[in-house]
């Protein structure tokens, strides 16, 4: 397929391509960007219905054979390229579609782990989803601190995990409680996850980046990661990311929580 070429930072199509730098214009076009060649063969190779078009750098002299001939390719100059390139890589980026995110209702539980997630840091969002479909947690739910799962930072950081694993939006932190979903939190003083019996069906929430865990009405116990003396706490992703190897690795069977805390 022969690319369209853009040049101009007035063309209408570059304009929606660079809202996409930020989350109201994910939210707003319902599309993402993602760089990287590893991640972009990946997406290609197994979300192929979610990819759009191939962001092609002026000077690349290939590239056009990475993607399916229905996909649109789009020939940027080097410095509109440039622009939505944020992390350099000079490589082809992929336009894709971002799955639907339906409201988390509550009242609904799959079995296993609902993680939690209230990070802030983009980076941090993309990490831990990445944990999460790799250790196979049933579903994410984005707490509305969150930065959105689809952006730049977070995608690299992400991949293609983000695809991989269903993510509902939930309510603030502050509006969490336990009830049905028993949910147990993460931050340094905690119980070791590595000793811990998790429920067959849980929520795990990681504390917010500084602020850590508000109170949280029936949360049924709080883990952390033991560390070497002179270090209080671990990057927030990387702590759950910790938690939900020692779930997925531990034993998995119904326990009453309330009866092991007595």
């Amino acid at each position: 397929m022969t690319a369209k070429v853009i040049s101009s930072k007035s063309n209408p199509r570059f304009k929606t391509l660079a809202k996409l730098l930020k989350s109201p214009g994910i939210r707003k076009h319902g599309r993402a960007l993602l760089s990287g060649p590893r991640q972009v063969r990946e997406l290609l190779r197994d979300f192929p219905h979610c990819c759009e078009a191939l962001l092609l750098p002026e000077k690349d002299g290939g590239g056009l054979d990475v993607a399916p001939e229905r996909i649109e390719r789009l020939r940027l100059s080097a410095d509109l390229f440039q622009e939505l390139d944020l992390f350099g890589t000079h490589q082809p980026m992929l336009l894709v579609r971002v799955p639907e995110m339906r409201a988390w209702d509550g009242k609904t539980h799959p079995r296993g782990c609902t993680l939690f997630v209230p990070f802030q840091d983009p980076a941090n969002v993309g990490t831990v989803i990445r944990s999460a479909a790799g250790f196979g947690a049933a579903r994410v739910v984005l707490l509305r601190e969150a930065a959105h799962p689809f952006l730049p930072k977070a995608l690299r950081a992400g991949g293609s995990a983000p695809f991989r694993v269903p993510i509902e939006a939930g309510p603030s932190i502050s509006g969490l409680k336990g009830g049905s979903l028993p949910i147990i939190g993460l931050q340094a003083g905690g119980l070791d996850p590595a000793a811990f019996r998790f429920p067959d069906t849980f929520g795990l929430l990681p504390g917010l980046e500084g602020p850590g865990l508000p109170e949280i009405p029936g949360m049924k116990a709080v883990l952390g990661i033991p560390m070497e003396p002179g270090m209080d706490s671990l990057n927030g992703a990387l702590a759950a990311g910790i938690a939900l190897y020692a779930w997925r690795t531990g034993p998995r069977f119904p326990l009453d929580i309330d009866r092991m805390e007595g």
